[in-house]
């Protein structure tokens, strides 16, 4: 929960076969969206922070995402 508060609200999860596991990517969005952006004026990125983790096992992978989620 910590991590959510410092990257943003979690907005996507991919996970692929990486070369020595899996390989999990979380993209998070940034916080508020200002007034241009709400009213599409001004274009909001698409995601703020991204982090990545690499597992070896698929139990690993269901533990990390119990994590993140």
């Amino acid at each position: 929960m910590a991590d959510e508060k410092k990257n943003g609200e979690l907005c996507h999860v991919g996970i692929c076969k990486a070369e020595n596991g899996w390989k999990i990517s979380c993209q998070y969005e940034y916080g508020e969206k200002t007034l241009g952006q709400r009213a599409g004026w001004v274009p909001s990125p698409m995601y703020g922070d991204s982090k990545d983790y690499v597992e070896k096992t698929k139990d690993a992978v269901i533990k990390r995402l119990k994590e993140i989620l």
